[in-house]
């Protein structure tokens, strides 16, 4: 599977790949098989994220229920469903229809069964087989094999066999597709990160802050204010902050909130920042220290910094006229892009993290707002209207002022969230019609796809992030 040979992506209509809503699954018990990208070729791909790569052809994966009776069909099925949907997710590999494969008998039991020319000459240039089995104590045991069809070689990883429970059988395709990517593309994948975003489940509910596991279609729902809660931002130690309206006043919460000197007992929510006006739009600093957000002093928004435990005024970082709003930090927690209309109609503006030299970025349009940074520093994707849409999605380089659109239609396309892996970015769109919905969309603008059907309508996304300790 040598990259710069790679096949031109192949056409075909995948239909809804995403799994089925199940149950709640059980905690995480220690120890739980983690697949490791240890194949001596991972990383010698050629694999460049930052350029537009073609898509590697993958077969619709390969999964049999080796049990007598049938006994582990529906844990079978469940990791083909969870693979293929991964697979198609990542804007990695393109998924090839399930009745793209080789003609004759269907063998993986070893390299030499195993149809190399077949499954090539099928469209694939990648295949993931796999066996389920029952094992003791209600577990079943699964393994995953992955075979390049131009090598006429396996690629394999560590530790993908393991013996789980049924529940769990989605969480180990989750692991075994981060660590394919590892090797892959030298960066592991967002599998089992969260997405918050505020939801309004029907007509006439407040929004509240929902979560979702990457991969999964479980919701889960974070607050509980019975009033509107909005722009979720993610904290240390896996702590979810929002704006919300319980005072009566937009404060900003934060759940759980052990640290935090205003929490409540038993681990609910606490306020942060409670200042008379508006306190909106959280962003916390990359080792968790400081945070950023828009207040309201002398009737007027602007961008201050507070201390990210206790609350307390910092500093305030903008001082203007202006409209200064939605903060967000550079992954080296040097700089932080806002929005502000100062020049007109609201744009992108950077400044460093103490406030000072800020400038606008040289942006087409006049209205340009909701920037997020790339987890590698080098792009802001922001939503931009007008430009033949009513809003789309842009990146912008920081470095050289490079544009790319990611998004273009009669549609609204907005609030961009990147992964933590810089592959993929959420956002919403009611390019459906009627109802806006929660969506990814790969680096490079091809790909997107919603991760619900239905169920009301989505807002702002925040794709969880990982906080370094200062050091």
């Amino acid at each position: 599977m040598r990259v710069a040979v790679l096949a031109p992506v192949l056409a075909c209509a995948l239909g809804s790949l995403l799994p089925p809503l199940a149950a709640v699954a059980s905690p995480l018990p220690a120890g739980f098989p983690t697949p490791y990208p240890d194949d001596p070729r991972c990383g010698r791909f050629g694999w460049d994220r930052r350029e537009r790569m073609p898509r590697i052809p993958v077969a619709w994966p390969q999964v049999r229920d080796t049990s007598p009776r049938g006994d582990s069909t529906e844990a079978a099925e469940t990791l083909a469903r969870t693979l293929a949907s991964d697979l198609d997710l990542t804007g990695v590999f393109q998924v090839n229809d399930e009745t793209a494969v080789p003609r004759g008998p269907w063998l993986w039991d070893s390299d030499t069964a195993f149809d190399w020319i077949g499954w090539r000459e099928a469209g694939a240039w990648m295949v993931l087989t796999a066996e389920v089995s029952p094992a003791k104590g209600g577990t079943v045991r699964a393994r995953i094999d992955c075979r390049l069809t131009e090598e006429a070689d396996s690629l394999v990883l560590g530790a993908a066999e393991a013996v789980v429970t049924p529940d769990r059988v989605v969480t180990f395709a989750h692991r075994y597709v981060n660590a394919l990517l590892k090797c892959v593309t030298g960066v592991p994948g967002a599998f089992g990160t969260r997405i918050a975003y505020a939801r309004r489940p029907a007509a006439g509910q407040p929004k509240e802050i929902w979560l979702v596991e990457f991969g999964s279609r479980e919701q889960f729902q974070w607050s509980r204010d019975g009033v509107i809660a909005m722009l979720p931002a993610w904290a240390p130690g896996g702590a979810v902050a929002w704006t919300g309206y319980r005072s009566g006043d937009p404060d900003v919460y934060l759940s759980p909130c052990g640290a935090c000197r205003a929490s409540v007992p038993g681990g609910g929510p606490g306020i942060l920042s409670a200042r008379q006006g508006l306190d909106s739009g959280i962003a916390f600093s990359p080792d968790g220290t400081f945070a950023a957000l828009t207040l309201v002093t002398d009737g007027n928004p602007d961008v201050w910094l507070i201390d990210g435990r206790t609350g307390e005024e910092v500093a305030r970082l903008t001082d203007s006229p202006a409209i200064d709003t939605s903060p967000c930090w550079s992954p080296d927690g040097r700089r932080i892009a806002f929005v502000s209309d100062r020049d007109g109609g609201p744009q992108v503006w950077v400044m460093e993290s103490d406030g000072r030299d800020q400038r606008a970025l040289p942006l087409p349009g006049s209205y340009n707002t909701s920037p997020d940074w790339s987890p590698d520093g080098a792009e802001i994707a922001y939503q931009a209207r007008g430009e033949g849409s009513p809003f789309s999605i842009w990146t912008v380089e920081v470095a050289t002022g490079s544009l790319r659109r990611l998004t273009a239609g009669p549609w609204e396309d907005e609030e961009p969230s990147w992964s933590p892996d810089g592959r993929l970015i959420a956002f919403t769109s009611n390019r459906r019609g009627g109802h806006k919905l929660l969506y990814v969309i790969a680096r490079d603008g091809t790909g997107a796809k919603a991760l619900f059907t239905g169920g009301g309508d989505y807002y702002t996304p925040a794709w969880e992030r990982t906080f370094a300790p200062p050091g």
